[in-house]
């Protein structure tokens, strides 16, 4: 008895290991606020956290949502380990946007992160890799671990929940996707990594944008153009960047407030566009991301359903 007891102790001990990397430190995560009077959150990013947030003032706007403030800390093309090294300068090297249902507004055309960090009382703070890097564990740590102790040192709010941006795979047509293989095979890459982040951080909120863009390049009803792309890289600017907004909201505003996201039917675009969104379509962008939010990690068998 006393040996299979300590032989459970040895494995229990061993599966820790395989789970809790040595050099990462793990953080018992706060939950995410309930029906608070207001609600800030901060994207640690660049052009895909744009993406991500572009759609949200229609949205909020439509649902008379004004206690939400949603701001974007914006360096074009910067992975986890430069927000880190950027920190220790203190270099001026980004921009601060901040959304709303008002609209979207520049706020700070330079800024540290540190100043954005202790500028305003954030009860979310999302952080993201850089799209090529998303794909490529090895990219996160252990300079997001450092990045969540450098936010701690400088954060002026008495709770924060950490969350982590799952962006999207790119565009199959893209010159240096041969890095990953295929659109699907950088998915599943993309996938494995942030179920490694989680694991290793004890980031557990996870905003699953790249799933519920996967979800609607599989989507047969769904009429899609350049595989919901403006570019090979970056989320159109209406059905992609709808998208990504209803993930957001269905990740985060959802459970904060008891929102239900069927509850906004507001159009976006101009008619004459081919991406409009609108009585054909938003339906469709909001099942790929409430489905993705139900289902992190892989596209959903309910998606053509």
């Amino acid at each position: 008895m006393v040996v299979m007891l300590m032989m459970s102790v040895a494995t229990f001990a061993q599966s820790s290991q395989a789970v809790a990397s040595p050099n990462v430190g793990y953080i018992c995560n706060t939950p995410l606020p309930y029906k608070p009077d207001s609600l800030n959150v901060l994207f640690v990013g660049n052009s895909f956290s744009i993406d991500t947030a572009a759609g949200l003032p229609t949205i909020f706007k439509d649902m008379n949502i004004h206690n939400v403030n949603v701001y974007v800390l914006y360096k074009p093309g910067c992975p986890i380990k430069t927000h880190y090294e950027l920190f220790k300068s203190r270099e001026k090297a980004y921009e601060l946007y901040r959304y709303n249902y008002t609209g979207d507004k520049r706020l700070e055309k330079k800024i540290s992160i540190n100043e954005a960090m202790s500028a305003f009382k954030y009860d979310v703070v999302i952080f993201q890799q850089y799209s090529m890097e998303s794909g490529k564990f090895e990219t996160y740590e252990p300079y997001l671990s450092k990045l969540i102790q450098a936010y701690n040192t400088v954060k002026i709010g008495a709770r924060t929940t950490f969350a982590f941006n799952q962006t999207w795979a790119v565009n199959s047509k893209k010159k240096d996707l041969y890095i990953y293989g295929s659109q699907e095979k950088m998915y599943k890459s993309i996938c494995e990594s942030v179920k490694q982040m989680k694991a290793e951080s004890g980031i557990d909120v996870i905003i699953p944008c790249g799933t519920a863009v996967q979800n609607a390049r599989n989507m047969k009803s769904l009429v899609i153009y350049n595989e919901l792309n403006r570019d090979d890289l970056h989320m159109d600017n209406l059905m992609g960047r709808y998208l990504t907004a209803c993930t957001f909201f269905e990740a985060i505003i959802t459970p904060v407030f008891g929102l239900n996201l069927n509850d906004t039917n507001c159009d976006f675009g101009k008619k004459s566009a081919n991406n409009q969104v609108n009585y054909a379509n938003r339906n469709l962008l909001k099942k790929c991301a409430r489905l993705a939010v139900a289902n992190n990690y892989e596209v959903s068998e309910f998606i053509n359903e």
